[in-house]
C-alpha cells in the first residue's frame, strides 16, 4: 500500500489537508500544480512568474488552514482562485507603482541619488525630480505615522501587495487600502499646488 496518498481521492486528501497533514499538502501540490500553473499561463502570466505565484498559493492556502480560516478545500478549484488573485494583485502592483512614478520617486525618495547624477544629466531633470521629492517629503511628512508606515511599504524599493503590507503592520487590508488612499492624496495635491504655483508664475511673465 502507498503511503504518500498518490492513490488517495483529490477530496480525501482535501479532508486531510483540512486537518493539517503535512504529507497530504505534499501530495495536494504535487499533482495540481501543473493545473495551477496553466491556468495562470493561460491568463498571460509569464511562465517564470507563474511558477513563483504557484509557490505562493500554496503557501497562502497552507497559512489560511493553521490559522483556522479555511473552511473547505475544493480542489484544484480553489488553488486557481487563489493564483488568480495573486496575479491579479501583483499586477495592481506594477500598476500602482507606474502611476505613482508619474509624479514622484518611490518614498526612499532618493534625493542623494539625485546629487550623483553625471554631469550629461539634463540639470533642468535633475532640478525638477530633487523639487519633487522634496514636494513629496514635505506631503508625507503632513501624514499620520501610520499613512507613511503603509505608504513607504506598500511603494518602497520593493513594492509591496495591499495584503502583504496588511500583514507587516497588523492592519486589515481595507484599512491599509485607505490609509494609502489617504496619503496618496496628500502627495497629489502637494504636486498639483506646485504646478498651479508655476503655471500662475508663467502666465504674470
Amino acid at each position: 500500500m502507498r503511503g504518500d496518498g498518490g492513490d488517495r481521492p483529490l477530496a480525501e486528501l482535501a479532508a486531510r489537508a483540512l486537518e493539517g497533514r503535512a504529507d497530504a499538502w505534499d501530495e495536494i501540490v504535487r499533482r495540481c500544480s501543473h493545473q495551477v500553473r496553466l491556468a495562470l499561463l493561460a491568463r498571460g502570466v509569464a511562465l517564470d512568474a507563474a511558477d513563483d505565484l504557484v509557490q505562493e498559493t500554496w503557501m497562502r492556502l497552507v497559512q489560511q488552514q493553521r490559522a483556522g480560516r479555511l473552511r473547505t478545500l475544493e480542489l484544484p478549484g480553489l488553488a486557481i482562485a487563489q493564483a488568480g488573485w495573486l496575479a491579479l494583485e501583483a499586477q495592481r502592483t506594477l500598476t500602482r507603482r507606474a502611476a505613482l512614478a508619474q509624479f514622484a520617486p518611490a518614498p526612499a525618495l532618493e534625493i542623494e541619488a539625485v546629487a550623483d547624477t553625471g554631469a550629461e544629466a539634463d540639470p533642468a531633470a535633475v532640478a525638477l525630480r530633487r523639487e519633487r521629492a522634496l514636494l513629496v517629503r514635505r506631503a508625507l511628512a503632513e501624514c499620520t505615522p501610520r499613512e507613511r508606515e503603509v505608504f513607504e511599504a506598500a511603494y518602497g524599493r520593493e513594492a509591496r501587495a495591499h495584503a502583504d503590507v496588511a500583514r507587516a503592520t497588523g492592519l486589515s487590508v481595507q484599512r491599509v487600502r485607505q490609509l494609502l488612499c489617504n496619503a496618496r492624496a496628500r502627495v497629489r495635491r502637494a504636486l498639483a499646488e506646485r504646478e498651479r504655483v508655476d503655471s500662475e508664475s508663467e502666465n504674470d511673465a
